[in-house]
């Protein structure tokens, strides 16, 4: 038997029935046939938390990928995942701990966002340009580099940042990981800055109108965002880039963030910038 030993706050607590949709060395995808939760995910302690997903020490058992295939049936009874394969795994969630949601935004310090702003840029350009040999000093100019459509006035055309779905490669693409961190940002930001509720909504519906152009995995992660629900990295980086006055304590954060997937956590982060840049600071 393993033990989960974190779970995020959406994770189900009723019985479910399942299928392996798609496992990788260290975490696997599982449809279920709950409507309220139709898809949970078994990660990794190493990997980064989510709110539909249980957290395991994989890397004590090996690959999954040796063990698992896509198509593994299993179920969830009293808490406890029992899933049909040459591994006969079994998960006892009941022992997880939910991780802790980062607390609503009260204020704005527009002086201490900039400054924050200012460094996880530098920390940004650093880390692109070290890893794809390029040189790249600002969110714009990797934005640019990915090729995504922006509009020329957020808060007329915000609409036009749906056409980013899809857009790159990848288990989720650039275009879809950038959407979740600009939601992200006005998700935080849609108690202390009037317009940015209805920004939200505005993205919302043209996203909703395309979602179908990206891969299952992506449109879920979507989906979540689209409802104000991001991975824990995420959800405490927004927080510390409006909260945070030392750098260490921002650093952790952007480093926690760019270390996610190949390129997933620096294109979440150029969301974020963006959303920050064009709605707070210009």
């Amino acid at each position: 038997m393993m033990l989960s030993l974190t779970k995020g706050y959406l994770c189900p607590t009723t019985s479910f029935n399942g299928k392996v949709h798609s496992v990788f060395r260290r975490s696997m995808n599982i449809k279920t046939d709950l409507v309220d939760t139709p898809w949970v995910s078994l990660l990794d302690t190493r990997l980064s938390a989510t709110p539909t997903a249980y957290q395991c020490d994989f890397e004590s058992i090996g690959a999954l990928t040796n063990k698992i295939n896509v198509g593994d049936t299993l179920f969830m009874r009293g808490g406890m995942i029992r899933l049909k394969s040459t591994l006969n795994l079994e998960i006892n969630t009941l022992t997880a701990i939910q991780w802790q949601q980062a607390p609503a935004l009260l204020t704005i310090n527009h002086y201490r966002i900039k400054n924050n702003v200012g460094m996880t840029e530098a920390l940004l350009g650093k880390y692109i340009s070290s890893k794809k040999q390029l040189t790249i000093n600002s969110a714009a100019e990797y934005i640019q580099h990915l090729g995504l459509t922006l509009p020329n006035c957020i808060y007329i055309h915000s609409d036009k940042l749906a056409k980013n779905i899809g857009h790159g490669k990848g288990l989720t693409p650039s275009g879809d990981d950038f959407l979740i961190g600009v939601l992200a940002v006005l998700s935080s930001l849609k108690t202390v800055h009037p317009q940015a509720e209805t920004l939200f909504n505005h993205i919302k519906t043209a996203i909703q109108l395309d979602i179908n152009k990206t891969n299952e995995i992506s449109a879920h992660y979507l989906t979540l965002a689209l409802f104000h629900h991001f991975s824990h990295p995420v959800q405490w980086l927004i927080h510390d880039l409006f909260t945070a006055t030392d750098a260490s304590t921002l650093n952790h954060r952007v480093m926690a963030n760019l270390n996610i997937g190949a390129s997933s956590g620096a294109d979440t982060l150029a969301g974020i910038l963006y959303c920050l840049n064009n709605v707070l600071l210009n």
